[in-house]
């Protein structure tokens, strides 16, 4: 009799087992509707939204290679996830910059707030992994740009962030991106501070804007930059003082 009852109380916790193992496996499968709803159906319009982020980009490069006085460039939802479905995967552009386990990448610029999104791993073990972050200029700084990460999910189920954040801060740092992390509302948020390898550098990013499904940049040279503009400075994680992530 007590045999029976110890065979039983362990199919139960089998069953039990396996129903937890169950309901992860559909939650980490969960595509959230937001990755759903960003990628633009194939057509024409996909094609020419490509090329318009492309057109955007050599642009944004140019100013900065040129030194100009003065430039802005805007980059629409559209466009990126766009070229993401088209020239990203076509030009091999893909292949070379994403891990071997990542694929699929789509943007939502919400305010003040970026949404991104990938597949990670090979069907059926993949799962979609969802950052949401929040981004500004720091104030009173030469090229100094704060991402507060907000949250980090893979399907609907939240995973620490330590792994992602230092495969983050390498490959910053492997194109001379100095980054920091701090707590910022209890949030791990990243300090990066770009052309960080110049004693003085040769271009000032002067605005950052994210709202209503574009992502604003706003710069010129450093010889003549004027007053520091930047997004919701007041809410900056203060580099002195500030506990790194972690502590």
């Amino acid at each position: 009799m007590r045999r029976k009852s110890v065979l039983m109380a362990f199919g139960i916790l089998v069953l039990v087992g396996c129903a937890i193992l169950a309901v992860l496996a559909l939650m980490a499968r969960h595509e959230p509707s937001f990755y759903t709803r960003a990628k633009p159906p194939p057509g024409p319009v996909r094609v020419t939204q490509s090329k318009a982020f492309q057109t955007e980009l050599a642009q944004l490069i140019t100013h900065i290679t040129n030194r100009e006085v003065l430039w802005k460039v805007t980059f629409t939802e559209a466009q990126l996830n766009s070229f993401f479905e088209e020239d990203f995967l076509r030009s091999g552009v893909a292949e070379r910059l994403l891990p071997d386990s990542v694929c699929a990448p789509r943007v939502v610029l919400e305010q003040d707030r970026i949404r991104l999104a990938f597949r990670y791993g090979t069907p059926p073990w993949s799962t979609i992994i969802s950052i949401d972050f929040r981004i500004w200029l720091a104030p009173k700084q030469y090229n100094v740009v704060v991402l507060e990460l907000e949250s980090l999910h893979a399907g609907s189920l939240p995973v620490s962030a330590q792994s992602l954040l230092e495969q983050l801060s390498d490959a910053l740092r492997r194109h001379n991106v100095e980054v920091t992390w701090y707590r910022h509302r209890g949030n791990p948020a990243a300090v990066l501070r770009f052309q960080s390898d110049q004693a003085r550098p040769t271009v000032q990013l002067r605005g950052l804007t994210v709202r209503n499904g574009m992502l604003t940049l706003v710069g010129g040279s450093v010889e003549t930059a004027p007053a520091h503009v930047a997004g919701p400075q007041a809410n900056a994680p203060k580099a002195a003082g500030a506990p790194p992530v972690g502590h």
